[in-house]
């Protein structure tokens, strides 16, 4: 009985076995054919997906060749007008004494003169003070500022080669349509001396009786005497604008009053003076000491008190230029003088400022 139940159990177990084997055959096969053909379909679709995906690459490669051409434009503009503008207008002043000045069309007035470039205030003194001279004295000064020196010009009366030819103070002012000018010095007249004028060198034999006063581009001025001026360096300068040829110096090195002085023309007594003085780059002062009341030259100044003067005045360096009946001072069309005390001499050149 025992032996017929397992023999019936085996029986059974092997046709199931039988059964479940014959399914899951069929479904491999299925199976396996299915991964096969799938990998095979998709293989075309991964190439035609990479082609959208090349084409969009090198669209962006494109458009940021042809992005460049646009944003040079503003790059190449310039940016340093705005800055070198205010370089001219500066000057050699480098913005000091900006007051001084007006923009646009000159201020005229009875005495003073205001361009965009140069300023000049005329003051009449009568120094009662005692402190300079024993006596009182009048004096005229011209206070100028300059922002470009080549605004201080010379001129001759007639024409430089033609070193006698002279004329009124007056009248020489005109011809160079001057709004200011002072007597010159008569250097060409004689055959030693270093004369430039405008910048051009005319005469270049040093006298060594003579002082010289040299004014530079840069709005400089030094004075130098006679035996001390380094006579091949100023004349191979080419920031040298005017040499001053009359003298004497009338302060020394450190901007002190002198009482001795080179004396060639023998001008030293009380007279009726013109003098340059400097301050600082591009601010000078032109001094005409007139007579005091009545044509007498021993009313006026002596050398050292017209030394005293310039020094008094703040000058750090002072040249004399001609005196006596040559010396005087031009205003906007007429002299700068009292009545009938004006310049009584032609002369044969003047230091002027032009109007605008």
């Amino acid at each position: 009985m025992i032996l017929c139940v397992l023999c019936l159990l085996l029986l059974l177990g092997c046709k199931a076995g039988d059964a479940v084997s014959a399914e899951p055959t069929a479904a491999p096969v299925e199976v396996m054919e299915a991964p096969t053909a799938a990998p095979t379909a998709q293989q075309p679709t991964e190439i035609i997906i990479d082609i959208p995906t090349q084409a969009r690459e090198e669209a962006p490669a494109a458009t940021a060749l042809s992005t460049p051409e646009p944003t040079a434009e503003p790059t190449a503009e310039p940016t340093p007008e705005p800055t070198a503008t205010p370089v001219p207008k500066l000057g050699i002043l480098d913005g000091r004494f900006a007051d001084k000045f007006v923009e646009g069309e000159p201020v005229l007035t009875e005495n003073s003169y205001q361009s965009e470039t140069v300023a000049i205030f005329i003051n009449r003194v009568v120094d009662e003070s005692k402190s300079i001279t024993s006596h009182t004295f009048v004096y005229y000064m011209a206070d100028v500022y300059f922002k470009d020196m080549e605004a201080l010009r010379s001129g001759a009366a007639k024409s430089w080669k033609q070193r006698w030819d002279n004329d009124m103070l007056v009248d020489v002012a005109k011809k160079y349509d001057a709004v200011f000018a002072v007597s010159g010095d008569f250097t060409l007249t004689r055959k030693k001396g270093l004369v430039t004028r405008n910048g051009e060198v005319l005469q270049s034999n040093h006298d060594t009786a003579r002082d010289v006063g040299v004014i530079y581009k840069d709005g400089r001025m030094e004075t130098f005497t006679a035996l001390n001026t380094p006579a091949e360096q100023i004349m191979s300068d080419p920031e040298v604008w005017q040499i001053l040829g009359f003298g004497p110096e009338l302060l020394d090195e450190n901007g002190q009053p002198k009482t001795a002085f080179n004396d060639p023309n023998k001008v030293g007594r009380a007279n009726i003076r013109n003098a340059v003085g400097y301050f600082e780059p591009g601010h000078f002062c032109f001094v005409y000491v007139q007579p005091y009341k009545t044509r007498r030259d021993d009313t006026c100044l002596d050398m050292a008190s017209l030394s005293q003067l310039m020094y008094s005045l703040g000058c750090v360096r002072a040249y004399n230029l001609d005196g006596g009946g040559t010396a005087g001072m031009y205003f906007n069309g007429k002299l700068v003088s009292d009545k009938g005390l004006g310049p009584t001499r032609k002369l044969h050149d003047i230091y002027y400022i032009p109007k605008v």
